[in-house]
């Protein structure tokens, strides 16, 4: 097997498993792409701030998911029937810098993996939840500038399995 063909396979090693090699400088810049299995969910308390960069926060309670900025956020009621079981919503916030795309699934499945689609790519979105069973989980990823005419969002299981489509 030739250098070249293991300098590439190294440089995934190093970059999934963080390690550094000397000679493999190049490696911090090789990152690898986002699974379900590389990615949990970031499990809050109640109340808690979760900072979502660019100056906005997320925040959940049992009853309601709160998104925004300094400038003013918006809560969306988790209990209220407003969003039916077994479905998943989108709020985006758009910017000049970029578009926050934050995901809500209400539902008894738990969510594991959210991706964002439109104009031709798929963001992976982070999934967030209160510890527990709360009924839903949300999520957000930041996108380039400008909105998708009609972007489709899709909330999987941890096995794969489509738990809800908008």
């Amino acid at each position: 097997m030739s250098k070249r063909t293991l300098v590439p396979a190294a440089a995934l090693l190093l970059a999934v498993t963080g390690l550094l090699v000397p000679g493999a400088a190049h490696a911090a810049e090789a990152r690898p792409a986002v699974t379900a299995e590389s990615r949990s969910a970031v499990v809050v308390a109640p109340g808690e701030k979760l900072r979502l960069g660019r100056g906005y926060a997320m925040t959940l309670t049992r009853e309601e998911r709160c998104v925004g900025s300094a400038d003013g956020h918006i809560c969306k009621s988790v209990t209220d029937g407003n969003q039916p079981p077994g479905t998943v919503s989108l709020q985006s916030f758009g910017e000049e810098y970029g578009t926050l795309y934050s995901p809500l699934y209400i539902g008894p499945g738990r969510a594991a993996r959210m991706t964002v689609t439109g104009a031709g790519q798929t963001l992976e979105a982070q999934v967030v939840t209160l510890a527990g069973r709360p009924g839903y989980a949300t999520g957000y990823v930041w996108g380039a500038a400008g909105e998708p005419d009609e972007p489709t969002v899709t909330v999987y299981d941890a096995a794969g399995r489509v738990l809800a489509r908008y």
